[in-house]
């Protein structure tokens, strides 16, 4: 396992520009795909392209599979319907179907015109279960036995098959002519049974399946609670379609629980790597969330404003209507950034060489999400319009408009780099980085607004 991500990385660039396959292969002989796939969304395209088209296909089609979808999507745009095909074609089934659905339906449909009618089929049968089905992803690769096998027909049949055969032989399932699942028993009780004892008397009956169509999170937590290596998926007539296997339950649990993270600091979309978003889609999964903050902030400004304009003793000066929305936005997007940091750093998306490339992303996501914010704040503030606007005067506005990018510039800017730091001296990022960033903004979230202020309202 490599440690120095930034350094394997400096690696693969500088293999990326020897045009020697034969050199790039032996260098890449000991290294894991996973391995390769974590380092390749620091490369640029061009240079991870040409470092897939000289591996060996076995490998290449391994490392696409575990990339991230952005970067394995920026990739499979630039390699030709051939090679894609070659490498679906080789790929275990439930892998072939994930790498076919960052294909465009258009293409998908053509590559499946090029590798062999009855990969094809499988797959075309299996992208019929509902999205995000467990039917998606259950792999035909698992060993089979007639009730009457003997251990030593098993075993013996198990040595002579290829090793590529089976997907995993942890569990063997007993199958009837017709394919229905009648047992099943582990490898261990196989290897100690006796060499005569058939495969009806070693199998449990007492049997926990999964049908096709149930959620690939829900079937992903049975194996975990289970502890299986892999479970059943049958049909509504008791027929083995495939497994789905643990590594799969594994993925998706952890994409699930990043969601969960990620929703809790308001941000969306999918759980994708850090490193293979674009500053747009940075900025798309953070500005919904930051206006609809936005929006429910205001109404404490209304409060303020009701009472503080009011013809009693509260009176205050209207500068202090915003405050609660200028520090609401930058918590919020401090927020937002640091747990997006926090759990890329858990997963090992991230070390704490990459801050620099951090630090670049996040202040040109933050210019564009505080500038939107900033529009839309000197629009409500200025805007005649009852309930739209609270009709107050440009000079005011302007500061709005001025400390809101200025306040998520320096919220994103502290909130990325916090854990960053918190790592490298020992400290749990999860457990300082957001009870702190939402007290340091809040102070010097002010000291920003009222700095603006002094320079543009004339009270």
């Amino acid at each position: 396992m490599r440690t120095d991500e930034k350094t394997f990385a400096d690696e693969l660039r500088s293999l990326a520009k020897i045009e020697d396959p034969a050199v790039v292969r032996e260098h890449l002989e000991s290294i894991r795909p996973e391995d390769i796939a974590e380092a390749l969304p620091r490369l640029e395209v061009e240079e991870g392209l040409a470092l897939l088209q000289r591996m060996e296909a076995e490998m290449a089609a391994d490392v696409l599979v575990e990339l991230p979808t952005e970067t394995a999507r920026a990739f499979l745009d630039e390699l030709p319907d051939v090679t894609v095909a070659h490498y679906i074609d080789i790929l275990p089934m439930d892998d072939a179907i994930a790498l076919t659905e960052e294909l465009s339906d258009e293409r998908r449909e053509a590559i499946l015109q090029v590798i062999p009618e009855e990969d094809a089929k499988e797959i075309l049968r299996l992208r019929s279960y509902p999205e995000d089905s467990v039917g998606r992803l259950i792999t035909e690769d698992f060993v089979e036995v007639r009730p009457e096998a003997t251990t030593s027909e098993i075993l013996r049949d198990l040595r002579e098959k290829p090793e590529a055969e089976y997907e995993m032989i942890n569990d063997i399932y007993v199958l009837d002519e017709y394919s229905h699942l009648l047992g099943v028993f582990s490898l261990r009780r196989l290897l100690r049974a006796d060499a005569h004892q058939t495969a009806k008397e070693m199998m449990m009956t007492d049997i926990i399946s999964v049908p096709p169509d149930m959620h690939q999170e829900e079937a992903a937590r049975m194996i975990a609670r289970y502890g299986f290596y892999a479970i059943p998926v049958l049909d509504y007539r008791g027929r083995m379609l495939g497994i789905f296997t643990v590594d799969d339950a594994h993925e998706i649990l952890e994409e699930a629980d990043t969601q969960d993270v990620l929703a809790l600091g308001g941000v969306s979309g999918d759980a994708e790597a850090y490193l293979s978003l674009s500053v747009w889609q940075l900025v798309k999964r953070r500005v919904p969330w930051l206006f609809g903050l936005f929006v429910a902030e205001s109404l404490t400004g209304n409060v303020l404003r009701w009472f503080g304009q009011g013809d009693n003793d509260l009176r205050m000066n209207p500068l202090a209507f915003f405050i609660p929305l200028l520090i609401g936005c930058g918590g919020n997007s401090g927020s937002q950034v640091t747990t997006t940091i926090t759990r890329s750093l858990a997963l090992g998306e991230i070390k704490s060489s990459d801050w620099l490339r951090i630090m670049r992303r996040e202040l040109v996501t933050a210019l564009i999400s505080g500038g939107i914010l900033g529009i839309v704040g000197f629009i409500r503030t200025w805007l005649p319009i009852p309930i739209l606007g609270w009709n107050m005067p440009v000079s005011y506005a302007a500061a709005v408009g001025l400390t809101l990018p200025a306040i998520v510039l320096w919220a994103t800017t502290v909130g990325s780099m916090l854990p960053i730091l918190a790592k490298r001296v020992g400290i749990d990022p999860a457990v300082m980085s957001a009870p702190f960033i939402t007290t340091f903004v809040d102070a010097t979230g002010l000291i920003i607004y009222f700095e603006i202020a002094l320079r543009i309202v004339h009270v």
